[in-house]
């Protein structure tokens, strides 16, 4: 049942694509030039993909690169399993588990956005209502047992693996709270009525819920964690392309590190391709990301192990990673 849905999916996406071209596979496009269709979550945690693009990287690699912006990376998936898109750079999802779990061709190549070492300002934080806090309900993260968490997504989110990943470090389990959807704009409004206890969410939504006396800060991710990443279609990830592309994607990655990122030029890259001014991309605290852009593999089971725990896995039995997981691109990023 699972994977007819999945496949179903595929030829939804594919016919809704079908007017934009096909994944090119490394295919030259008669003028020296190879082209790479590149779905990507419009979102600044991918500026990667935008300041490779917008300072010609990926010109310089000999590649023509059409970037169009997808919802979800779960919509995307089959999309690049089945070559409608070669590349998706988007948030990982039980989703994706589940996709790859059913047969769907893809590989995780590569890590996106990662926590940096800031735990005053972070790019996210689990919060949690200060009514709860004042009264000693909830000290510490080892008071969240049964209470309602929101998280973008739910239980088999990102959102809800951070969550998950503090739990455990208090010696608790993802099991022992109850996850609650909740679109970002709306979590300071559920912490002030009571709708839900604590909540994971990223800046400004949680700083602002700080500021405004709603919320109180309890636990960041640690440095070096991700959320999103790089997948490559299996058919894709097989040519000469796939490893020109990355090169010109950590390219990018390097100009990013550090202060860097808050650059003039880079803001006014980011801004352009999301929609924002530069200040507006300034003021909220952007993610770090590794210089090779190098996939997380620990991380990834962690974050199937947690849903398969949640019931967001309908299976038992982990996926061999070296089935969807490939570092080689990383490792060999051009110097």
């Amino acid at each position: 049942m699972r994977r007819r849905a999945v496949l179903a999916v595929a030829l939804v996406l594919g016919m809704a694509l079908a007017g934009c071209g096909g994944g090119s596979t490394g295919t030259d496009n008669g003028a020296g030039d190879t082209t790479v269709d590149v779905g990507v979550v419009q979102l600044p945690i991918f500026a990667p993909l935008y300041v490779a693009d917008a300072k010609g990287y990926f010109r310089d690699a000999g590649l023509t690169v059409n970037i169009q912006n997808v919802k979800s990376g779960q919509d995307a998936i089959p999309l690049a399993a089945s070559g409608k898109l070669d590349a998706v750079l988007a948030g990982f999802s039980a989703g994706m588990f589940s996709a790859i779990q059913s047969g769907l061709d893809v590989r995780v190549v590569g890590s996106m956005g990662v926590a940096d070492a800031d735990t005053e300002n972070p790019a996210s934080a689990l919060i949690v209502a200060k009514p709860l806090v004042d009264d000693g309900t909830i000290r510490s993260v080892a008071d969240l047992k049964g209470h309602k968490i929101g998280a973008l997504g739910g239980a088999g989110a990102t959102s809800a693996f951070y969550v998950g990943m503090a739990l455990e470090e208090a010696g608790l389990t993802i099991k022992d709270v109850q996850f609650v959807q909740l679109n970002s704009p709306d979590i300071p409004t559920g912490l002030k009525t009571g709708g839900i206890d604590a909540a994971f969410v990223s800046a400004p939504f949680w700083s602002q819920a700080v500021a405004d006396g709603i919320a109180t800060k309890i636990w960041t991710t640690p440095e070096g964690t991700s959320g999103t990443g790089i997948l490559y279609g299996g058919e894709f990830a097989k040519t000469p392309v796939a490893q020109k592309f990355f090169d010109a994607l950590a390219r990018g990655a390097r100009d990013l590190q550090g202060d860097a990122r808050y650059s003039d030029e880079n803001l006014k890259i980011i801004g352009d391709a999301t929609g924002q001014t530069p200040e507006q991309v300034k003021s909220v605290p952007l993610y770090a990301w590794l210089p090779n852009l190098a996939p997380l593999p620990d991380q990834l089971a962690a974050m199937e192990r947690m849903w398969m725990q949640v019931g967001a896995l309908e299976y038992d039995t982990p996926i061999p990673q070296q089935q969807y997981v490939d570092t080689t691109f990383a490792d060999h990023v051009a110097r």
